[in-house]
């Protein structure tokens, strides 16, 4: 029988060799943007080694600064406020700015570290939550589930780990009933990320689920914690933090309501995440994909339930409470991530709860052919899928990076000073809302003046040349702000409508047509002939950024999508 402390070897083990892939990537996307502001290179909302993951402020007349120096399109909402309180996980990232610079391979070792300690936190809390055999496999299944490879991975998502493993330290000290310290620790957590919101969520599952006291008793128990989530909430608004002016982003106490309109869905598609193990990333960039995982969420939910209905028969009462407590403790934890960007990196915490459930099913719902076929599905998903998918994971990261390198270095640019570069139909990421940060880093001098992206859109186009300083675009079966990654920075109920004008830096983008605030057809107008050698317009064509010819006057040309570096 597996026991411990071999499991923890185990696990931490596995933590390792499978974000092993990550060590040879780049920076990465939003990893680029923070060196860049900590070399001095790119404007910073806030400046300070404390505010990196503050992308945008909201406050009046900034969305010129994001779009004509930070590369943001031209549909950027005038008050946009993209803006998290993660000022240990910053700081933490400043550090290893100012020992390495940029070379990305210590950023990676860090949070690889960070993982690994975080591995060893959840068996540790596991261990003294669970009987030994289930706590071994839940430690096991926690170190390789597959919606962890990012934290692990990705320097600019390692404040999850940071702050995850603050938040079981705190859960574990309250379960011990050091209350000072348990409250400390959570403070720390919640300076390096919202994930440590969930040890709240654990904390108020245990006092109400898995303790035989009086009301009064569990009251005075959560005293401390509800002080302490009233003052970070308050110091969390007061300070100006959080998402306003994003159509990706809800805001739970600004706009309830539309918060608890999307929440099913959202909750549906995590649990596929968690349960399956198709990313719920998916669901914003593909959204019309969004009702079969929530679908296939729903029915891998409700297998789990009938499983563990039969595998806690044979446990004892207390094992059973804890297991409720932990599962209760597990979707609340949830609640807080699915105000964002759907992404599986907001189950980690969560899944301190899931993979209980899960080791606790695989070892004890065998009974019966049908309970077999659901461990059998169920044991391929999390044994031998889940390693290959983290592996997975932290591998594309690598080659993702690799690749958004080599785009920008092999970009067809003008060599000369003070060129606007200006991309069409640059869906993908890495060398569409990341390319100014990208080959800043990855390019010599000279460098261009300035990036735009007249479209992010993932499909076919048609130009046509109005007069001498005049493009229209017509976007081919489909809309503008349409997938996560372009509504990230407009809200829905701030349409753009036929007729509506927007400043482009010293250009103009006129709406000719639209769908339900979505525009189809829009012209740019530019303060120079389209032919001036200061303009350079790029689109993805046969792997590469190349140079796009404008058709004469009066003429068009038709621009056919074709996948970036990461697939999109």
């Amino acid at each position: 029988m597996l026991r411990f402390p071999r499991a923890l070897w185990i696990a931490a083990f596995l933590a390792i060799v499978l974000s092993l892939p990550a060590l040879f990537a780049d920076f990465y996307c939003d990893d680029q943007v923070m060196v860049l502001r900590l070399d001095g290179t790119a404007p910073a909302p806030v400046p300070g080694p404390f505010y990196l993951y503050t992308f945008a402020t909201g406050e009046a007349g900034q969305r010129h600064l994001l779009v004509e120096n930070a590369g943001l399109p031209w549909w950027t909402f005038d008050g946009l406020r993209l803006s998290f309180f993660r000022p240990l996980s910053s700081a933490l990232f400043a550090l290893d700015h100012a020992i390495a610079g940029r070379n990305p391979l210590s950023y990676h070792l860090h949070s690889m570290a960070w993982y690994v300690v975080a591995v060893l936190a959840a068996g540790t809390l596991l261990r003294r939550l669970l009987p030994e055999r289930e706590a071994a496999l839940a430690a096991i299944l926690f170190a390789m589930a597959p919606a962890h490879w990012m934290l692990a991975a990705w320097p600019s998502a390692r404040h999850v780990a940071i702050s995850g493993v603050l938040a079981m330290a705190a859960v574990a000290l309250h379960l011990r009933g050091r209350t000072l310290a348990a409250i400390a620790c959570a403070a720390l957590g919640l300076a390096a990320g919202e994930t440590a919101l969930g040890a709240f969520a654990y904390v108020a599952a245990y006092e109400f689920m898995g303790r035989r006291v009086t009301f009064g008793d569990r009251m005075r128990a959560l005293a401390p914690w509800g002080a302490l989530l009233a003052g970070y909430v308050a110091l969390y608004k007061g300070l100006g933090f959080g998402a306003k002016g994003s159509g990706a982003y809800f805001d739970p106490a600004g706009h309830p309501w539309e918060y608890l309109t999307h929440l099913p869905t959202r909750l549906a598609v995590f649990a596929e995440a968690a349960l399956v193990g198709v990313p719920s990333e998916i669901s914003g960039l593909a959204p019309q994909a969004t009702p079969v995982l929530a679908l296939l969420g729903a029915v891998a939910a409700m297998a789990l339930a009938l499983l563990l209905r039969r595998a806690v028969r044979a446990l004892e009462p207390e094992v059973r409470r804890t297991l409720a407590w932990l599962l209760t403790g597990a979707v609340l934890a949830v609640l807080p991530g699915a105000a964002g960007i759907p992404g599986d990196r907001i189950l980690f915490l969560p899944n301190l709860g899931i993979v209980s459930v899960l080791s606790v099913v695989l070892l004890r719902a065998g009974a019966g052919l049908p309970a077999r076929a659901g461990v059998a599905v169920f044991g391929l998903l999390h044994v031998v899928l889940a390693p290959v998918l983290f592996a997975f994971g932290a591998q594309q990261l690598a080659t993702s990076s690799h690749a958004a390198r080599t785009a920008a270095v092999g970009a067809e640019l003008p060599a000369r000073e003070g060129v606007s570069v200006v991309g069409i139909g640059l869906a993908d990421p890495l060398v569409g809302m990341y390319l100014l940060p990208n080959l800043v880093i990855a390019r010599p001098k000279p460098l261009p003046r300035t990036t735009h992206l007249l479209t992010m859109s993932p499909r076919d186009h048609r130009l046509k040349r109005i007069d001498a300083r005049t493009l229209e675009i017509s976007i081919l079966g489909g809309t503008l702000l349409d997938n996560a990654l372009e509504f990230v920075v407009r809200p829905p109920d701030h349409p753009l409508l036929a007729g509506d004008r927007l400043p482009l830096g010293p250009w103009a983008v006129l709406i000719l047509e639209d769908t339900d605030g979505r525009p189809t057809r829009f012209s740019v107008t530019f303060d120079r002939p389209l032919d001036d050698p200061s303009l350079a317009f790029i689109i993805w064509h046969e792997g590469a950024l190349r140079p796009l010819s404008l058709p004469p006057v009066g003429e068009e040309v038709t621009l056919k999508h074709e996948p970036g570096p990461m697939g999109i």
